[in-house]
Protein backbone atom coordinates (compact mmCIF):
# COMPACT_ATOMS: atom_id res chain seq x y z
CA UNK A 1 0.00 0.00 0.00
CA UNK A 2 2.91 2.19 0.85
CA UNK A 3 4.80 1.78 -2.21
CA UNK A 4 1.22 2.71 -4.67
CA UNK A 5 0.83 5.55 -2.98
CA UNK A 6 5.10 6.54 -2.92
CA UNK A 7 4.49 6.35 -6.83
CA UNK A 8 1.56 7.79 -7.07
CA UNK A 9 3.16 10.85 -5.67
CA UNK A 10 6.20 10.70 -7.41
CA UNK A 11 3.65 10.97 -10.43
CA UNK A 12 1.54 13.36 -9.80
CA UNK A 13 5.20 15.46 -8.44
CA UNK A 14 6.57 14.72 -12.16
CA UNK A 15 3.55 15.61 -13.45
CA UNK A 16 3.64 19.39 -11.68
CA UNK A 17 7.11 19.76 -12.28
CA UNK A 18 6.52 19.20 -15.97
CA UNK A 19 3.83 21.85 -16.09
CA UNK A 20 5.74 24.50 -14.37
CA UNK A 21 9.10 24.01 -16.01
CA UNK A 22 8.57 25.18 -19.37
CA UNK A 23 9.45 23.15 -22.23
CA UNK A 24 11.62 25.78 -24.00
CA UNK A 25 13.32 23.43 -26.61
CA UNK A 26 9.71 22.28 -28.05
CA UNK A 27 8.28 25.59 -28.13
CA UNK A 28 11.89 26.68 -30.24
CA UNK A 29 11.86 23.93 -32.43
CA UNK A 30 8.52 23.66 -35.13
CA UNK A 31 7.93 20.74 -37.42
CA UNK A 32 9.60 21.16 -40.94
CA UNK A 33 7.29 21.82 -43.62
CA UNK A 34 6.85 18.88 -45.20
CA UNK A 35 4.68 20.37 -48.71
CA UNK A 36 5.84 22.55 -51.40
CA UNK A 37 4.85 25.81 -50.63
CA UNK A 38 5.54 29.13 -51.91
CA UNK A 39 8.08 30.37 -48.80
CA UNK A 40 10.67 29.24 -47.30
CA UNK A 41 10.66 30.70 -43.13
CA UNK A 42 14.31 31.12 -42.01
CA UNK A 43 12.93 30.19 -38.20
CA UNK A 44 14.80 27.24 -37.35
CA UNK A 45 18.80 27.42 -36.53
CA UNK A 46 19.50 23.21 -37.62
CA UNK A 47 17.18 23.47 -40.90
CA UNK A 48 18.46 25.93 -43.70
CA UNK A 49 15.27 26.15 -46.37
CA UNK A 50 16.18 25.27 -49.97
CA UNK A 51 15.53 28.31 -52.52
CA UNK A 52 14.73 28.41 -55.67
CA UNK A 53 16.22 31.12 -58.09
CA UNK A 54 14.34 31.95 -61.11
CA UNK A 55 15.68 31.47 -64.73
CA UNK A 56 17.22 34.94 -65.30
CA UNK A 57 18.62 33.87 -61.60
CA UNK A 58 16.55 36.01 -59.32
CA UNK A 59 16.08 35.44 -55.93
CA UNK A 60 13.24 37.26 -54.08
CA UNK A 61 11.52 37.42 -50.94
CA UNK A 62 9.57 39.41 -48.50
CA UNK A 63 9.84 41.16 -45.12
CA UNK A 64 7.05 40.64 -42.40
CA UNK A 65 6.67 41.49 -39.04
CA UNK A 66 6.13 38.89 -36.23
CA UNK A 67 1.87 39.13 -36.68
CA UNK A 68 2.54 38.71 -40.29
CA UNK A 69 2.31 42.11 -41.60
CA UNK A 70 4.78 43.29 -44.67
CA UNK A 71 7.64 45.56 -43.97
CA UNK A 72 7.71 48.65 -46.12
CA UNK A 73 11.03 50.08 -46.98
CA UNK A 74 13.01 47.96 -44.59
CA UNK A 75 16.60 47.51 -45.71
CA UNK A 76 17.69 43.87 -46.86
CA UNK A 77 21.38 42.70 -47.20
CA UNK A 78 22.43 39.51 -49.48
CA UNK A 79 25.88 38.20 -47.63
CA UNK A 80 27.85 35.17 -48.36
CA UNK A 81 30.31 34.28 -45.51
CA UNK A 82 31.89 37.90 -44.64
CA UNK A 83 31.09 39.27 -48.27
CA UNK A 84 28.08 41.17 -48.81
CA UNK A 85 26.91 40.98 -52.44
CA UNK A 86 24.14 42.97 -52.68
CA UNK A 87 21.65 45.13 -50.73
CA UNK A 88 18.00 46.44 -51.90
CA UNK A 89 15.05 47.75 -49.73
CA UNK A 90 11.53 46.16 -49.87
CA UNK A 91 8.68 47.61 -51.40
CA UNK A 92 5.37 48.38 -50.49
CA UNK A 93 4.13 44.80 -50.29
CA UNK A 94 7.36 43.97 -48.26
CA UNK A 95 8.97 42.41 -50.82
CA UNK A 96 12.29 42.12 -52.28
CA UNK A 97 14.58 40.85 -54.85
CA UNK A 98 18.17 40.16 -56.29
CA UNK A 99 19.43 39.69 -59.72
CA UNK A 100 22.31 37.38 -61.12
CA UNK A 101 22.48 35.37 -57.68
CA UNK A 102 24.66 31.86 -58.26
CA UNK A 103 23.88 29.03 -56.26
CA UNK A 104 25.29 28.54 -53.12
CA UNK A 105 24.35 29.63 -49.37
CA UNK A 106 23.47 32.93 -48.83
CA UNK A 107 22.63 35.41 -45.28
CA UNK A 108 20.04 37.50 -46.02
CA UNK A 109 19.45 40.01 -43.19
CA UNK A 110 17.26 43.05 -42.39
CA UNK A 111 17.85 44.68 -39.44
CA UNK A 112 18.60 42.76 -36.64
CA UNK A 113 17.25 39.38 -38.64
CA UNK A 114 19.08 37.32 -40.54
CA UNK A 115 18.08 34.29 -42.15
CA UNK A 116 20.60 31.53 -44.03
CA UNK A 117 19.28 29.94 -47.19
CA UNK A 118 20.87 26.95 -49.75
CA UNK A 119 20.43 28.49 -53.24
CA UNK A 120 19.88 26.42 -56.05
CA UNK A 121 19.43 27.18 -59.89
CA UNK A 122 15.92 26.27 -61.36
CA UNK A 123 17.20 23.19 -62.80
CA UNK A 124 18.82 21.83 -60.36
CA UNK A 125 16.43 22.67 -57.08
CA UNK A 126 15.33 19.93 -55.31
CA UNK A 127 11.47 19.22 -55.09
CA UNK A 128 11.35 20.82 -51.55
CA UNK A 129 12.72 24.10 -52.45
CA UNK A 130 10.61 27.26 -52.18
CA UNK A 131 9.97 29.90 -54.32
CA UNK A 132 11.13 33.00 -52.06
CA UNK A 133 12.40 33.67 -48.63
CA UNK A 134 10.67 34.99 -45.26
CA UNK A 135 12.28 37.05 -42.90
CA UNK A 136 10.46 37.84 -40.05
CA UNK A 137 11.78 40.90 -38.13
CA UNK A 138 12.74 40.39 -34.60
CA UNK A 139 12.21 36.49 -34.78
CA UNK A 140 16.23 36.14 -34.04
CA UNK A 141 15.50 38.31 -30.72
CA UNK A 142 12.33 37.90 -29.79
CA UNK A 143 12.36 34.17 -30.07
CA UNK A 144 15.87 33.75 -29.35
CA UNK A 145 15.52 34.04 -25.42
CA UNK A 146 15.51 30.73 -24.48
CA UNK A 147 19.19 30.48 -24.09
CA UNK A 148 19.41 33.71 -21.84
CA UNK A 149 18.42 32.44 -18.36
CA UNK A 150 18.27 34.89 -15.62
CA UNK A 151 19.57 33.32 -12.76
CA UNK A 152 16.82 34.65 -10.28
CA UNK A 153 14.45 32.46 -12.59
CA UNK A 154 17.16 29.18 -12.05
CA UNK A 155 16.77 29.72 -8.26
CA UNK A 156 12.65 30.46 -8.57
CA UNK A 157 12.11 26.79 -10.24
CA UNK A 158 14.82 25.19 -8.13
CA UNK A 159 12.62 26.21 -5.46
CA UNK A 160 9.28 25.13 -6.61
CA UNK A 161 11.34 22.18 -7.50
CA UNK A 162 12.67 21.84 -4.31
CA UNK A 163 8.56 22.45 -2.42
CA UNK A 164 7.54 20.12 -4.68
CA UNK A 165 9.84 17.01 -4.09
CA UNK A 166 9.57 18.04 -0.39
CA UNK A 167 6.00 17.87 -0.18
CA UNK A 168 5.25 14.51 -2.02
CA UNK A 169 7.73 12.96 1.07
CA UNK A 170 5.90 14.66 3.13
CA UNK A 171 2.77 13.43 1.93
CA UNK A 172 3.32 9.79 1.82
CA UNK A 173 5.23 9.74 5.06
CA UNK A 174 1.90 10.77 6.83
CA UNK A 175 -0.08 8.12 4.54
CA UNK A 176 2.56 5.72 5.90
CA UNK A 177 1.88 7.33 9.99
CA UNK A 178 -1.70 6.85 9.58
CA UNK A 179 -1.52 3.64 8.48
CA UNK A 180 0.31 2.68 11.77
CA UNK A 181 -1.48 4.98 13.92
CA UNK A 182 -4.75 2.74 12.08
CA UNK A 183 -3.00 -0.55 12.98
CA UNK A 184 -2.91 -0.04 16.57
CA UNK A 185 -5.83 -1.33 18.76
CA UNK A 186 -8.08 0.95 20.39
CA UNK A 187 -8.80 0.37 23.94
CA UNK A 188 -12.45 0.81 24.90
Amino acid sequence: MFSIRLVRGMAVSLATIGMMVPQARLLAETPAATSKGPVGKAAQANHVPDLQLTAAGMMSGRVCDHSGKVIEGAKVVLKQGNKEIAQTVTNSEGSYSFKNVKGGVYQVTSGNTEGVFRVWSEKSAPPSAKASALLVMGENGARGQFGAVDPTLVLLTGGVIAAVVLSAIAVSEINSLNEKIDKIPHSP
